[in-house]
């Protein structure tokens, strides 16, 4: 790869962190797994085999509270974002990318190892939102 083609490349990253695309991205992924999580099952007089695995698989982070919380925060830092203040848009969205990876990060990524993929893919967003925007907020010139 030519050193031009790397330079386009950042240049393209850096730009995006100007725009709210990534940050609305990740805060509609978490408000849509929010209001797709299953809920408990409350069974009774049944064996309690299927009641359980339902109710451990509702447990499972990130919870729904977890989702819109954290949704929300994107979406007010998109927000931001689109109203024309980048840089402290940037420091928002930097935040609470990191509190969701702080939050959600490690079970995040365990998760992978058992099949479901959908946390996982959220906690890569939640790092690619942590990795542009801040760059952009501690290094806004560069």
């Amino acid at each position: 790869m030519s050193q031009e083609t790397k330079d386009s490349i950042f240049k393209t990253l850096d730009n995006l962190a100007l725009t709210p695309y990534p940050a609305l991205l990740l805060g509609s992924s978490l408000l849509l797994k929010g209001i797709t999580q299953p809920a408990p099952i409350s069974a009774t007089g049944s064996s309690g085999g299927s009641a359980h695995f339902s109710q451990r698989l509702a447990l499972t982070k990130p919870t729904r509270a977890s989702c819109y919380t954290f949704g929300a925060a994107n979406l007010v830092g998109a927000w931001l974002s689109y109203d024309g203040e980048p840089v402290n848009a940037a420091g928002f969205n930097f935040a609470w990318a990191s509190l969701y990876l702080i939050v959600n990060g490690g079970p995040g990524v365990k998760s992978l190892f058992k099949a479901r993929v959908t946390p996982f893919a959220i906690s890569v967003l939640a790092l690619g939102n942590a990795g542009l925007y801040g760059k952009k907020f501690f290094w806004p010139s560069g």
